[in-house]
């Protein structure tokens, strides 16, 4: 576990250290640099000068330049071999070829030479040890970083005061969030952070909003969920209890299969409550694969025609090769749930059309029949769960609906409901985007 704190601080530190160290080095790059060619002038100047006031003869020599500065004078006669030295160097330099700038070897140390020639035969040498230079340039760059040397420590202090400014908006925002209860789930505020922080506080509050409908989503559920199974249960209870009060066998009977009846009732409440749990909330990140449409609904229509026969309702099938992306098994529950709800609630002799077609760059899904049909009053309504349009009698849990809207909304898709076949009845039509190559 690590401090962003400490890691900034130690970040800038080392920045500034390197920084420091890349300064000094150029520095005495550029000090050394102008130390050479303020030196290289000097050597040459005073070789000049001894040349012009040179007539033949070797004068006696002087040390030229301060004592730091420790150059040394050279005068050799080419033609007798007599040699002049300034004071400070031992022996003369064995240099009787070179002209202009040079760095030898002598005395076991590099010396900076200027060798000029008069026409009188005398070679005239000033020379410098390299290592005074050195110096030189080493106390030049020291005077100039120096202010920077004692700048660093007031640096750090304000790099350690702006890293705790900067964070303590973030600081306070964590204190918020840990004072909080676990119930607490209005928006954090976010007046005065700066950019990142806001992003961050606004992203916790999106966050939080969806939380906030995720539990009331389950709150909502688990109420209506509890309030829908105590009236079959309450009734199971009294079956069970008519069953063993039973003084004959033919009302025993009765009783039993009421009884089976309910259970089956409560089963098909139970799988209908399961599927539309696992619809939300988090459906929409499950895979979707390539889908055929047409081949869907033929299918379907193929597992409820025996459903349909009972009633004497005739299943229509029309249908075009329409592919989009989905969950097979949820968009097959989802025309099972609207071609069985058209059963149940069309009117024996009647009749029910599925279709599927394109339209632009939708699939157009439709559930068709010719019955009683739903008030447009309600047909907002019927989509919540546990709802049944009034004066309805066939048997239901009110969650088909709900479990259609629900798949329709993952798959990025819209229901409307219209008038059906013949002018009257119901039609569920389901727009879905194509698949897309």
């Amino acid at each position: 576990m690590y401090s962003i704190r400490d890691r900034l601080l130690w970040t800038f530190c080392i920045a500034l250290l390197l920084a420091g160290v890349a300064a000094t080095y150029m520095t005495f790059i550029s000090a050394r640099g102008e130390v050479d060619r303020f030196l290289d002038t000097e050597l040459q100047q005073i070789a000049l000068s001894l040349s012009a006031h040179t007539d033949g003869t070797l004068p006696n020599v002087k040390p030229s330049g301060s004592d730091e500065q420790h150059i040394v004078i050279q005068l050799l006669d080419t033609v007798s071999g007599q040699t002049h030295l300034s004071t400070g160097l031992p022996s003369p330099f064995p240099v009787t070829d070179i002209e202009g700038f040079a760095n030898i070897r002598h005395e076991g140390q590099t010396w900076r030479i200027f060798a000029l020639k008069t026409v009188h035969n005398i070679s005239i040498i000033t020379a410098q040890p390299v290592d005074v230079r050195v110096k030189l340039a080493f106390t030049s760059a020291l005077h100039i970083l120096q202010p920077l040397v004692l700048l660093l420590p007031f640096l750090v202090v304000a790099v350690w005061l702006l890293v705790g400014q900067g964070l303590a908006s973030l600081n306070r925002t964590a204190k918020i969030v840990s004072t909080r209860s676990s119930t607490s789930l209005e928006p954090l505020p976010v007046k005065g952070l700066p950019v990142e922080v806001k992003q961050l506080v606004l992203a916790l509050n999106d966050l939080l909003a969806k939380l906030e409908q995720s539990l009331e989503a389950q709150k909502r559920f688990a109420s209506d969920a509890a309030h829908e199974l105590r009236t079959p249960l309450t009734a199971l209870k009294l079956q069970v209890q008519l069953a063993e009060r039973a003084k004959t066998e033919e009302s025993r009977q009765k009783a039993f299969g009421r009884l089976h009846a309910g259970i089956d009732r409560a089963t098909g409440l139970v799988q209908q409550l399961l599927v539309i749990a696992r619809l939300d909330p988090d459906a929409h990140k499950k895979p979707f694969v390539s889908v055929k449409l047409d081949e869907v609904i033929s299918a379907v229509a193929d597992e409820l025609t025996v459903l349909a026969q009972q009633k004497n309702i005739t299943l229509e099938t029309a249908t075009e090769a329409v592919v989009v992306a989905g969950m097979e098994d949820a968009l097959k529950l989802l025309i099972t749930n609207l071609t069985d709800n058209a059963i149940r609630y069309t009117q024996p002799d009647g009749r029910i059309r599925l279709s599927v077609k394109r339209e632009q760059n939708d699939a157009v899904i439709e559930v068709s029949d010719n019955g009683p049909g739903i008030a447009p009053e309600e047909r907002e309504r019927v989509f919540d769960r546990f709802y049944r349009a009034l004066g309805t009698k066939a048997q239901g849990h009110g969650l088909g609906l709900a479990i259609v809207k629900r798949i329709v909304e993952i798959h990025h898709g819209s229901i409307v409901i219209d008038d059906g076949l013949d002018g009257k009845g119901t039609t569920m039509r389901i727009r879905l985007p194509l698949l897309t190559q």
